[in-house]
Order: C-alpha cells, then structure tokens, then sequence
C-alpha cells in the first residue's frame, strides 16, 4: 500500500463539490476473485435514515457470494459489541458502525477496528499540541458526536464518561480532567467567547480537519492523518491474506483514501 497516494487536506478541499456531496460515497474493486467494498458514510445515528437500509442492501449484495472466513468489516469508532442487541440500539449508540458490526457478528464475519489507541494517538498528539488542547478536541469531538443522536443521554452524564474515559486512558498526573473548567477555558481563550451547546455548526466544525478555524483544526488534522495511514495499512494487510474487505467510514476517509486503495487493487 502506497501511503503517499493519500490525498492531502488541500487536495480534498479542492475537489469538486459534485465529488464531496456524493453521501454515500462507494466504490467497489475486484481483482482475481477477491474484492473490497467502501461505504463512505453520513455519520447518522437514526435507525431510520434511509443509508441504514442502503448499507444493509450493500452489505448483504457483497457478502452472497464470499466465504465468511475471508471476509472482514473494516469501520469506525469504538463500539461495544457486547453492548448489541438490537438493529436500533446498535445504530443509536454507534451509528453506520453499529449497524455493520451488528450484521457482521448475525454472519460470524470479523470485524475490525484498524485505529490506534486513544493514549498512543494522544502521545503523537503531545508533540506539537498542549495537554489541554488535546483534551478540548477530544471532549468537543464527543460533544458533536452526541449532538447527532436521536435519543442522547443527559449531557452532564455524558461529559462525565466521557472525562473518566480519557482519564483512565491517558493517565496525566496533575491534569484537570473536567469540562468545567478545562474545556471552558480552552474554548474561550481560543475562540474569545462562551462555549454554546445549541451553536451545533460551529461544534462540528472546530472538531473536523477540514477549513482552518483554530490550533483545533490542526489537531484534528493531525488525527486524521494518523488514523487514514492506520486504515490504509489494515486494508493492505488484510488484502495481502486474500480478505474480501467490507469498510465502512465516513465519506471524506473514503475519498482521501481511494486513490491509494485503487493503486494497491491494480498494482
């Protein structure tokens, strides 16, 4: 797998918006009877939004005809398999990754999520960016996340999970781990006004790689690339054992990664 075919932010950015609009993004390659399949998804977390059904019709079109020991899902996020028993409950609390695990684990198909630790991207992270900024584009990435439920939890409770997860992962001594005052703070002195949960545009928008808003933009940029080099380097290892490879991401990590991903299919 040639990493270097990634596209680039700028390249992405550039791109037309005939290409970038296109959500779902999919493609699908064959070669000598082995093939991969990527979804590139709207982040939805409604059991009802028609991609949930789409992605199904894809996943069962793909999986008819492959043996179920060299197949394997790639996708997104951290979700608790243990945590799935139902359709609904899988996408409410994980979206398009809960519902392609879901129906991976009914076929006794793998799944894998190819990303890297939480503490291992953060120790990455702490070579250009303070533990406090760290901490906000984490705790503001989850915050966009649960805005995009459709029957989120209490937010106070989901903050407070959400601070012991990344305590317990990354184990700073003598480090604030709280939204109020940690968060509140950073996102003042960065962007000279009081954090507004109902503001959801500017939430999403400081905690995606994509535009130049802050010091933010460029963590999650740095995240970004990290975990598409860990994507490319799962799919090519998995394509070298001759998987047939289901991925399911979001739309932009589709487009990023295809021509790398199509280089390696034709190569």
């Amino acid at each position: 797998m040639n990493k270097n075919l990634l596209l680039t932010i700028e390249e992405y950015e550039a791109l037309p918006g005939t290409i970038k609009g296109q959500v779902p993004y999919i493609y699908s390659l064959d070669k000598d009877g082995q093939s991969l399949f990527y979804f590139g998804a709207k982040h939805v977390m409604d059991p009802k939004h028609p991609e949930i059904e789409f992605l199904h019709e894809q996943w069962l079109n793909f999986l008819k005809d492959k043996p179920k020991e060299k197949t394997v899902v790639i996708y997104e996020g951290n979700v608790n398999e243990k945590g799935l028993t139902t359709l609904e409950e899988a996408v409410k609390n994980y979206g398009e990754s809960g519902a392609i695990v879901f129906w991976a684990n009914q076929a006794n198909v793998q799944s894998v999520r190819p990303e890297p630790k939480i503490e291992d991207e953060a120790n990455e992270l702490l070579k250009k960016f303070s533990k406090e900024e760290i901490f906000y584009f984490y705790m503001i990435r989850g915050v966009a996340t649960w805005q995009r439920k459709v029957d989120p939890e209490d937010f106070n409770d989901f903050i407070l999970r959400n601070a012991k997860r990344y305590k317990e992962a990354l184990g700073w001594e003598d480090f604030n781990f709280a939204f109020d005052p940690t968060v509140l703070e950073v996102h003042r002195k960065i962007f000279g006004k009081e954090f507004d949960l109902s503001d959801t545009d500017f939430i999403r928008n400081i905690s995606i790689p994509i535009g130049n808003l802050s010091v933010i933009t460029d963590i999650a940029r740095m995240s970004s690339l990290g975990r598409n080099f860990a994507i490319l380097d799962s799919i090519g290892k998995f394509w070298e054992e001759g998987k047939n490879i289901f991925v399911v991401y979001g739309a932009s990590h589709a487009i990023m990664q295809e021509r790398a991903i199509r280089n390696m299919v034709e190569a």
